[in-house]
């Protein structure tokens, strides 16, 4: 086993070497820079495997033949270990994507590199204070050095800065290490922690001085102006180097010294570390500077990082993992995001759509973004995850909070940049990636994958599981270069598989899962078929559909509450790169993407607790005994975010408006339906029919009764077509919130028709609508009309859509509604009921409005020669219309079983079957006979029209001359522009956008917000001196 003395022989050695010959070729003096780190990383990585493989018995290496205190010892235990394997590794890596500029900067940068490589080993290794704060002032300067090596005026300036922060740093260290020695009579770390110096209070401020000078080498805020300057002017592989480097040394320097601290200062260490947390993050939201973006981020993930060594106590035998991940997630996804600006070469992040230009590029953006943002299947979602788990079973409620809070508005400005990745412009014609800058991102990038999975299978069971459907999707992607079809052909392949491989066994076990996970699969599959429709190679889709769909049936297949919660962040994820496909999605995929989270976080507040008083299983959520009210309402506005309801709604309209033809019906028909199956498992927590009289239910009754009344309304007064559909789905999710919020045997019956109907007959309605705007290029439905006759298959999947929407006979939204009053009525629910049936009459009004602009009235000209909406699209809807004619025909063969099911959980007053006829307190109903009666009366309406009007003369629209009515076009004489003007007047307000403008003013407020305090970054060298005394005084008066 070679010593980890050679690390610092092998660094001083090259520098020495080749500071001998400086006219050296510069490639070969670069080589042998590289090959020296290379070294130093093997040295690191053996220890830490020979640690892991348990071979390895002393791991302390004593310097000039004798101990401490008369010499100077290397610790090289497995943490020491992994941390100079991570500094070690970063630097070869960072060594290789630097290569032209070391080369331009000549081999003095060369030797600085090495250098303070060796500075930030020695630090992480060293158990002596004097040798830690010469070493630490050796990578400071060498961090310097490299920084002024690049003349801009920005990058000397802030070069100049750090020097100055850095110097008053040192001073303080320096004193309190003089300090320590006095009352110590040594700089032996292991002999301080001994001597019990915080006896006396010149000790107490010895190491005061001491905590403060680490803490603020980690850039605290709002301490940490001079350490932003840096990251934004520096060249991004320096900036890479002080945030996964030397941020990273410091850590653990923080870690290693901890011992000689009270025990009482960590609480001030967690406290300074969470405001630096949330500070840095939410002034990174007024950020556009990439790199200074980059740098907030940084000082916030530290921030993260100081507070948990701060809160350790808390964690038990469980902090070494949630340190490593999350230390590791930032240190990958740090490096990775400041290498990739070093090739995108774009300061503002309006610009990064360049990446664009190459997929793989895209690809390593995503994965750093998900890693630093704590989302799977990265090491750092388990992380946060237990942290959390942790946390919550210790009471610490608080910081619970602070946590969630921070990394909320982390994810703000992170989607923000995301966004502009996905949908930006960039002037830059071309991309230029040279070899050497491309391997250290592919390195972390993937490591961060396989870090993922190590992770989650150290704190889950059966973490394969969850991997298998990633590894397919992974594959999926890596067929990119393939045609549509092709890429659509195995995606449904994998999807009838699922079914294949999940559903019979759903069926036998849990009927409620296996309702779901039909629509889910079923839906995926049929909304798939529509994407024959799409040539070329439509890169990018399918792996986030796929990644959708596994979210989906993770939720339903999920045992515990981390399954649960992996797979629910899934389906966010690809949901969200599906929305933000459309052509003008970017602002409604950012507002998805942050509802979306912001309900995860209140679902991860909520599963903390239950995990801390009934454990990880998910059927535990019946076990919950205190907290009741908080936990299921945490819960349950966590899963409104999805189903859209009246206050969590905003992002829903123009993310179904502008997605792509196949993704509007794949959110709308299937997506919201996660949210409903969330509440479900929510109410069935809660008790179900003893839930019955809870104060939540009766609100959320109310809610979904609102839901309904402003959701078709304002569905009414929409000139697009499927933003139409898109209120319209609000107004349907109202219903369903509402039955399922009754917590009766009818009442859920009710819902689960709706639930049914919901996705039948929209996805009918927005394929076919969708497919009509593929076809005019228009969502405007005033500049649609007459279309009956050029799309007649169109026109009837339309009607039968709006008449099973509707709940007129015979289809089977009747059911839906006569199950749904029924239950209503024995609630005694009427001031709502009537709030409902007010809506219903409103539905009436849009679903007219869209048949009579769309397929009514007069065709326009540009239009004449229009063909019917694509196969790919009526193989899909009239399978779906086939499936809601039998569900009208045969409802008991799905709603009998249900109702049976249900009766175990509400057990009074449940529905009675006798072949196709349902019998209730108050009456009975039979779809299949109404199905016949009405068939029947319609054949014989029908034929005695068409016998009336067999001779009949067809009035043209130009006809109306002879009335003295002479029109000027067709076009002109079809009412569809602002058809309900008048019931706006007198209605509109309830459907304004209020509820938007406090989403905005909620907005406007935290961004003002930080404009206001990033002022106290004047840029200027002195105030930032003064900041650092000053937060030194501050916290001693706070201590003391």
């Amino acid at each position: 086993m070679v010593g980890p003395i050679y690390i610092i022989a092998t660094a001083l050695g090259l520098a020495f070497l080749l500071g001998f010959f400086k006219k050296l070729n510069l490639q070969i003096a670069e080589t042998l820079m590289l090959a020296g780190v290379g070294f130093m990383g093997f040295i690191s990585m053996q220890w830490l495997f020979g640690h892991l493989a348990g071979t390895i018995t002393d791991s302390v290496t004593f310097t000039a033949g004798f101990k401490p205190p008369f010499s100077i010892s290397l610790e090289m235990g497995i943490l020491e270990a992994g941390i100079t394997s991570m500094i070690n590794l970063f630097g070869f890596l960072g060594g290789i994507y630097l290569w032209r500029k070391l080369n331009e900067m000549g081999v003095n940068a060369m030797i600085i590199y090495m250098v303070t490589l060796m500075g930030l080993n020695v630090i992480v290794l060293t158990r002596d204070l004097f040798n830690l704060f010469v070493f630490l002032e050796v990578s400071t300067i060498g961090i310097v050095g490299l920084v002024l090596l690049e003349r801009h005026v920005n990058t000397i300036a802030s070069g100049f800065k750090y020097l100055i922060a850095g110097g008053v740093i040192s001073a303080f260290m320096l004193i309190g290490t003089i300090m320590v020695y006095n009352y110590a009579g040594s700089l032996y770390i292991n002999d301080i922690v001994t001597q019990n110096i915080i006896a006396v209070k010149g000790g107490m401020v010895a190491v005061f001085l001491l905590l403060m000078a680490v803490v603020l080498e980690l850039k605290p805020f709002p301490a940490n102006g001079w350490g932003l300057d840096v990251y934004e002017s520096a060249h991004p592989g320096i900036s890479a180097l002080l945030s996964a480097g030397f941020a990273t040394a410091m850590l653990y320097v923080l870690w290693k010294l901890m011992p000689l601290f009270p025990a009482e200062w960590k609480s001030m260490i967690a406290i300074v570390g969470g405001l630096t947390f949330i500070g840095s993050n939410l002034l990174g939201i007024r950020q556009k500077n990439a790199q200074r973006l980059l740098g907030y981020s940084s000082a916030g993930q530290i921030g993260l990082l100081t507070a948990v060594a701060g809160l350790s106590t808390f964690f038990g035998a469980h902090f070494l993992f949630i340190a490593i991940t999350l230390l590791l997630s930032h240190y990958l996804a740090k490096a990775g995001l400041f290498w990739l600006a070093g090739i995108a070469k774009e300061k503002e992040i309006k610009s990064w759509g360049v990446l664009r230009k190459e997929p793989l590029l895209v690809v390593m953006f995503g994965i750093f973004i998900l890693t630093l943002l704590g989302l799977p299947p990265f090491p750092s979602f388990f992380g946060k995850w237990e942290l959390i788990m942790q946390l919550s079973g210790a009471g610490q409620t608080t910081w619970v909070i602070a946590i969630l809070a921070g990394s909320f508005l982390e994810a703000v400005y992170l989607f923000k940049w995301f966004g502009y990745v996905l949908k930006g412009e960039s002037k830059q014609p071309i991309i230029n990636i040279r070899p050497e800058q491309i391997i250290a991102p592919v390195v972390f990038a993937t490591i961060a994958l396989i870090g993922g999975y190590y992770a989650g299978d150290f704190i889950g069971k059966n973490n394969l599981i969850n991997f298998i459907p990633l590894l397919f999707i992974a594959a999926i992607g890596l067929l990119e270069f393939l045609p549509a079809w092709v890429k659509n052909t195995l995606s449904i392949a994998a999807m009838g598989y699922l079914a294949w491989d999940t559903l019979p066994g759903l069926y036998e076990q849990d009927l409620l899962r296996f309702v779901f996970m039909t629509i889910f699969i079923l839906g995926g599959i049929l909304t798939l078929i529509a994407g024959y429709q799409y040539k070329g190679t439509r890169k990018g889709f399918y792996p986030s559909a796929l990644l959708m769909f596994a979210g989906l049936a993770g939720i339903i297949q999920a045992e515990t509450l981390l399954q649960f919660f992996f797979s629910w962040e899934l389906m966010t994820i690809g949901s969200y790169f599906l929305i933000i496909r459309g052509k003008r999605s970017l602002q409604h995929g950012f507002s998805y993407i942050l509802f979306s989270l912001g309900g995860a976080y209140l679902i991860l507040a909520a599963f903390g607790m239950i995990d801390a008083q009934a454990g990880g299983m998910l059927s535990a959520l019946s076990n919950v005994t205190t907290q009741v009210t908080l936990i299921f309402s945490l819960m349950a506005i966590g899963f409104m975010t999805k189903t859209a309801t009246l206050g969590l709604h905003i992002w829903l309209p123009g993310a179904h408006a502008e997605a792509e033809s196949d993704v509007s019906p794949m959110v709308s028909a299937i997506l919201l339906k996660a949210g409903v199956f969330g509440l479900l498992i929510t109410f069935l927590g809660m008790g179900a029919e003893n839930a019955g009289n809870s104060g939540l239910l009766y609100v959320l009754g109310w809610l979904g009764a609102i839901t309904a009344l402003v959701g078709n309304l304002a569905a009414s007064f929409q000139e697009d077509a499927k933003r139409l559909l898109a209120y319209s789905s609000i107004g349907q999710l109202g219903y369903i919130l509402f039955a399922y919020a009754m917590a009766t045997h009818l009442g859920w019956i009710g819902g689960f028709v709706y639930v049914i109907n919901h996705f039948a007959f929209k996805a009918v309605l927005f394929l076919t609508i969708g497919a009509i705007v593929l076809r005019l290029g228009t969502h405007n439905m005033y500049e649609m009309g007459g279309l009956i006759k050029r799309m007649p298959l169109a026109f009837i999947a339309v009607l039968i859509g709006i008449i099973t929407l509707s709940g007129v006979p015979p289809l089977s939204g009747f059911a839906g509604k006569w199950f749904f009053y029924n239950a209503l009525i024995m609630k005694g629910w009427y001031f709502q009921g009537a709030v409902i049936l007010f809506a219903g009459i409103i539905a009436f009004l849009y679903t007219y409005r869209l048949i009579q602009t769309v397929f009514l009235g007069q065709l326009k000209d540009e239009h004449r020669r229009v063909k019917e909406i694509p196969v790919a699209f009526l193989i899909p809807i009239y399978i779906l219309i086939i499936g809601i004619m039998i569900f009208s025909m045969k409802p008991h063969w799905i709603l009998a079983p249900i109702s049976e099911y249900l009766s175990a959980y509400f057990p009074t007053n449940p529905v009675v079957w006798d072949g196709a006829a349902a019998t209730t307190a108050l009456g009975y109903w039979n779809g299949e006979w109404i199905m016949y009666i009405v068939g029947v009366m319609f054949i014989l309406i029908l034929g005695w029209l068409l016998w009336l009007n067999a001779k009949a003369t067809k009035v043209k629209q130009f006809n109306m001359v002879y009335s003295a009515e002479r029109p000027f076009r067709p076009e002109t004489t079809h009412m569809a522009h602002n058809m309900y003007a008048g019931y706006n007047k007198a209605l509109g307000f309830i459907s304004e956008p209020g509820i938007t403008n406090f989403w905005n003013r909620v907005a406007s407020f935290i961004s003002d917000s930080a404009g206001i305090l990033r002022r106290v970054y004047t840029g200027n060298g002195q105030t930032y001196a003064f900041h650092i005394v000053a937060y030194i005084v501050i916290i001693y008066f706070l201590i003391f």
